[in-house]
């Protein structure tokens, strides 16, 4: 009983958790505008080297970037953080833990849990949770 509870549950948290996250990607890419726009290696890439006497000058220009691009990334944690708080305590995976929690406290009021098969069990959902995730959630979508 230890076993199928533990499978069970950690199955739907990886269901559930898989299923959040695609819903919050595919409504970030639906609001997302693509910009059609090089990058700066791309901009800066010189193939027959006709260029030479400016290299020195686009590795302190790469520098920049760098530290710009890290500062600017520092500033977006607390933004990233709030934006993946929809996936975070969705429903979806709220409820697969409740399933959990209570379950593991029915098993031991009644004496019926045995730790072993039960650690068993949360190892061996999870692999079969996302197969089936998976075949669900991410075969599906790809056919569209």
């Amino acid at each position: 009983m230890s076993f199928i509870i533990a499978m069970i549950s950690s199955m739907l948290i990886v269901i559930g958790s898989l299923y959040a996250y695609r819903n919050m990607i595919q409504s970030r890419v639906e609001n997302s505008e693509i910009d059609d726009f090089k990058d700066a290696i791309d901009e800066m890439d010189d193939p027959y080297d006709l260029y030479e006497e400016e290299r020195e000058q686009e590795i302190t220009d790469i520098k920049q970037m760098i530290k710009e691009e890290k500062a600017r990334q520092k500033g977006n944690v607390l933004k990233n953080t709030t934006q993946n708080a929809s996936a975070m305590v969705s429903v979806y995976r709220l409820i697969p833990y409740a399933f959990l929690i209570i379950g593991f406290i029915a098993l031991k009021n009644s004496n019926a849990l045995a730790i072993l098969p039960y650690l068993i069990g949360l190892a061996a959902g999870m692999p079969i949770g996302y197969f089936v995730a998976k075949k669900l959630f991410i075969l599906r979508s790809s056919e569209r």
